[in-house]
């Protein structure tokens, strides 16, 4: 075997390397395969020749080695210098980027959509706001100059980081928002959260109150005494509040006495499992009497036990209210309390355990009603719900049902609105048989229940998919349904696509 040696070569493109191995490699001679596939002893000519041969052999792998190192040198030192064209190239096209060419007027408004999420969780490691002042001066310039991206705070135990001062980080998001209305969300969880932390942080809050607009906040009994003083919310008008064993009646009325702008409130309280076997509810309504509810346009009550009564008493003050929902539970009315007209009424959502307090309101205009029966029972739908019905359902144009039986006295209830343009029965908690979809199309007395309906939802189990498809196609061709959600239905795809035959595409089938 025998090598050449080195020719002096260079690359037309790199100009590395400057010398290039030309090797030439000649196979060396091998010893007789019967010597290599047996044990037999080889004559001494045949030892001493292939002794030569794997000394030549050894040599020739020295060399290759010696000269492979040669080459990843080589390698190395392109390599190196390709990293750093690539880097070159890089840092120049941040130069070249279009972006730097866009007025900051273009740019904050790229920011702002940026900004925009849905469920808005405050962190100043993550939000994009304060990822945006960290990029470049001139990018921190436009963001501390537009004071709307940070006029949204909401604060959690989930939300909130551990290892900075969220007070300081408050104060400084405060400073930025300038004179922006704000909208908070303060829900620190009363278990995980010190109380000393949750001052620091209200403190912060309570600085800005005069920008407040949209808040949501829960407070506990030693938090409402902490700021009596604070007194005036100018630009207050979407109020959300939770209490947490509160008992002072009068502690409303040291701090939210002042809210000249309010038009939409979300009580929220805490009742006692075991209220029924007490003198009276847990909590009484008396507390919101202090806010100008003659104002509001809206109004929510949630998680709450008390009278009958007491809830009249707060709605003949809130008589202007365009929406209103209950989740509550009512207690036994001992005394005959007078009805109570709200002449503006437009949307009610309440559920069916506490269908007693409809026997007490008047509703004469009622367009949307929403009524959750998670509490049926088998003796059917209320009575107050029935007389109700009968009431308001000639103006009733929007009807949600959720949780709802499928069952002939649900059809007796939708007979009781025969104007309606959007239905809509949600998770139905019994299966939607063949004599519900007729009673449905056909209804009562050879009568279409869904005559004018224009949208339509249906979900839960059907034990007749026939039926379900000869109802879409007869309500499409004769009818006036312009949309159409089913959900929980089998082989939905094969409705899909009998639809679709049909020329009709206003389904949209989804798995329950």
């Amino acid at each position: 075997m025998s090598l050449s040696s080195f020719e002096s070569v260079a690359c037309p493109r790199c100009g590395f390397p400057e010398l290039a191995p030309q090797i030439v490699i000649v196979e060396p001679i091998s010893t007789p395969p019967e010597y290599l596939r047996s044990n037999h002893l080889p004559p001494d000519s045949i030892i001493a020749s292939a002794r030569r041969e794997v000394a030549a052999a050894e040599t020739g792998i020295a060399f290759i080695e010696e000269t492979m190192s040669d080459l990843e040198r080589v390698l190395a030192q392109l390599r190196l210098r390709r990293q750093g064209l690539h880097n070159f190239i890089t840092d120049h096209r941040r130069v070249l980027a279009p972006i730097r060419r866009l007025p900051a007027e273009l740019l904050s408004e790229i920011f702002s959509h940026c900004v925009q999420r849905d469920a808005y969780e405050w962190d100043p490691t993550r939000n994009m706001e304060w990822i945006l002042v960290q990029v470049s001066r001139a990018w921190r310039a436009v963001s501390i100059s537009m004071p709307q991206i940070w006029s949204c705070i909401s604060i959690s135990y989930e939300s909130a980081p551990k290892n900075i001062d969220l007070k300081a980080a408050l104060l400084l998001q405060l400073e930025r928002s300038a004179h922006c209305p704000l909208t908070v969300d303060f829900h620190l969880d009363f278990g995980f959260c010190s109380p000393e932390r949750r001052i620091s942080v209200l403190e912060a809050l309570f600085s800005a109150r005069g920008r407040w607009q949209c808040v949501n906040i829960h407070l506990t009994e030693a938090e409402f005494s902490h700021f009596r003083s604070h007194t005036l919310f100018p630009k207050l008008t979407k109020l959300g509040l939770g209490i947490n064993s509160s008992k002072d009646e009068c502690t409303f009325d040291s701090i939210f006495q002042a809210t000249p702008a309010l038009q939409e409130l979300y009580y929220k309280g805490r009742t006692d499992d075991d209220w029924i076997s007490r003198a009276r509810p847990v909590t009484s309504l008396s507390q919101i009497q202090c806010f100008p509810l003659s104002q509001l346009r809206r109004l929510d009550l949630l998680d709450l036990a008390y009278y009958p009564s007491e809830l009249l008493s707060v709605l003949g003050l809130a008589c202007n209210i365009l929406d209103l929902r209950l989740r509550a539970c009512f207690g036994l009315s001992a005394a005959q309390v007078d009805p109570k007209t709200l002449p503006n009424l437009v949307s009610l959502d309440v559920a069916e355990c506490d269908s007693t307090i409809l026997g007490f309101i008047i509703t004469p205009i009622l367009r949307r009603l929403t009524i959750s029966l998670f509490r049926y029972t088998p003796s059917g739908i209320s009575d107050d719900l029935v007389s109700f019905m009968t009431r308001t359902g000639p103006s009733l144009t929007d009807l949600t049902l959720r949780q709802a039986p499928a069952r002939g006295d649900l059809l007796e209830l939708l007979a009781l609105a025969p104007h309606l343009t959007r239905l809509s029965m949600e998770r139905m908690i019994t299966p939607i048989g063949l004599d519900f979809i007729k009673g449905l199309t056909c209804g009562l007395g050879e009568r279409n229940l869904v005559l004018h309906v224009v949208s339509l939802e249906l979900t839960g189990f059907f034990s007749h998919v026939d039926s379900l498809l000869a109802m879409l196609t007869s309500r499409c061709i004769s009818g006036t349904l312009r949309s159409a959600r089913i959900g929980g239905a089998e082989h939905l795809a094969d409705i899909q696509e009998r639809l679709l035959a049909l020329g009709l595409n206003l389904v949209d089938l989804r798995k329950s």
